[in-house]
C-alpha cells in the first residue's frame, strides 16, 4: 500500500512538471489557461464563444471549447463530430490530452484545476455519447482504448459498454479493423466485445 502511495506520488509530481512544461511549449499564458478554464465551466454557448475568443488557439483549448460544446448541445452531430476529431492524432497532443488533469501554468488557481479536472474526469462519457452519434468514427474511439486505459483510474473502457450495446455490430466492425495482434490485446485485457463487458475497470481511490 505504501509502496503504491508512492508511486502515486511520483507520478503526480511528474505530471505537474509535464503539464507546466508542455504548456510552455505551447506558449500558454496564464491568462489563457485561465479563460480555457472559464470555457470549461461555461453554462451557455454565448459564454462559450466569449471566453473562446481570449483562450487562443493550442490544442487544450480546442479540445476544451470541443468537449464543452458538446456538453451543451449533446444531440448535435456536429458538435458530437468535432469532439471525436480531438482525439490524439499524435503522442504530443496525447501527452497534452493528460495535462487537463493537473496544473497547466505556475500558481494556477486550484479552483480552476478543479475545473478542468472535473472536465477531463468526464470525458471518457463524452466519448461515448458522441460516438453513438457518430458511430462512423468508431475505428479510432475504439484504437484510442489502448492509451486511455494506461491511466489506471480512466473509466473509458467501462463507458465503451454502452456504445458496444447500441451499436453491437458497428462496434464489432470497427474492432475487426485493427491489426489481429491488436485485436487479440484488446479483447484479453480491455474489453469483452461478446458480453459488452469492460475487463480494464478503474482502480478505487
Amino acid at each position: 500500500m505504501r509502496r503504491h502511495l508512492t508511486m502515486r506520488l511520483v507520478s503526480l509530481g511528474f505530471l505537474i512538471l509535464l503539464a507546466v512544461n508542455l504548456c510552455r511549449a505551447q506558449s500558454l499564458s496564464c491568462d489563457e489557461v485561465s479563460a480555457i478554464s472559464r470555457m470549461a465551466g461555461s453554462t451557455s454557448k454565448q459564454s462559450l464563444m466569449d471566453w473562446k475568443k481570449k483562450a487562443g488557439n493550442s490544442y487544450i483549448s480546442r479540445l476544451v471549447y470541443s468537449v464543452r460544446s458538446f456538453e451543451l448541445r449533446p444531440t448535435e452531430r456536429l458538435a458530437a463530430s468535432r469532439l471525436l476529431s480531438m482525439i490524439p492524432p499524435s503522442k504530443e497532443e496525447e501527452r497534452l490530452w493528460y495535462t487537463l488533469d493537473g496544473f497547466l501554468c505556475e500558481g494556477e488557481p486550484v479552483k480552476q484545476v478543479k475545473t478542468l479536472s472535473e472536465l477531463h474526469a468526464r470525458m471518457p462519457h463524452d466519448l461515448a455519447r458522441a460516438v453513438l452519434l457518430v458511430p462512423e468514427k468508431l475505428p479510432n474511439y475504439i484504437s484510442y482504448a489502448y492509451n486511455a486505459v494506461q491511466d489506471p483510474h480512466s473509466d473509458y473502457a467501462v463507458q465503451m459498454q454502452s456504445v458496444c450495446r447500441a451499436k453491437h455490430n458497428a462496434f464489432l466492425d470497427a474492432l475487426g479493423s485493427l491489426t489481429p495482434d491488436d485485436r487479440q490485446w484488446f479483447v484479453k485485457k480491455i474489453f469483452d466485445p461478446n458480453e459488452c463487458r469492460a475487463i480494464a475497470v478503474p482502480e478505487a481511490d
